[in-house]
């Protein structure tokens, strides 16, 4: 079960990676809009994951599988198609030293988003809730961290082109495991 948690939090904070990298490209992102990020990947991710530990006791036999593979593979699908889309335009003015604590919470919850769903599809599945909400935290911590100290080092437009597609197949391939392979 240890593999499957590091790939759902490493799947599920991909995302906190890439915003590292285009908020880093415009400046040093303050240590408290990361911190703000990366707590609010964790809380995410422990609350889809209290939520669907507690529906799991109402779902009969292996129904509770089913619909965690069916969440995990929703969310991989949906990457990968976002991964297709047009970005739009960065502005060109804005700068990382800019982002307050507002703006920092509305990211955090926007990233936190895919924590969630992931989280309950892990909790349908028992998945153990603080450790993976402890590593969801550290890997986004880290993800936005790297992001933004790299920034300028690697080649953001790769990391932005293919993270969503990196972190979609993250997700199906973990949602067959999940289905097929459950206790592995």
């Amino acid at each position: 079960m240890f593999w499957q948690i590091i790939v759902l939090v490493v799947a599920s904070n991909l995302d906190d990676l890439g915003v590292g990298f285009s908020l880093g490209i415009k400046g040093k992102i303050p240590w408290r809009v990361i911190w703000i990020i990366s707590i609010l990947s964790g809380v995410t991710m422990a609350a889809g994951l209290l939520i669907g530990d507690e529906l799991a006791e109402y779902i009969p036999g292996n129904w509770a599988i089913y619909i965690a593979s069916l969440v995990l593979a929703g969310i991989g699908i949906w990457l990968i198609w976002q991964g297709f889309k047009v970005p739009e335009a960065d502005d060109p003015n804005p700068t990382a030293s800019k982002i307050g604590w507002k703006a920092a919470i509305i990211l955090g919850l926007a990233l936190g988003i895919d924590s969630f769903a992931a989280g309950f599809s892990g909790g349908l599945t028992d998945f153990p809730i603080i450790v993976t909400s402890v590593l969801a935290w550290l890997t986004s911590l880290v993800f936005v961290w790297l992001g933004s100290t790299f920034a300028g080092k690697v080649s953001v437009k790769v990391v932005r082109d293919y993270a969503e597609f990196f972190s979609g197949a993250c997700f199906i391939l973990l949602a067959v495991v999940v289905l097929f392979f459950k206790d592995v």
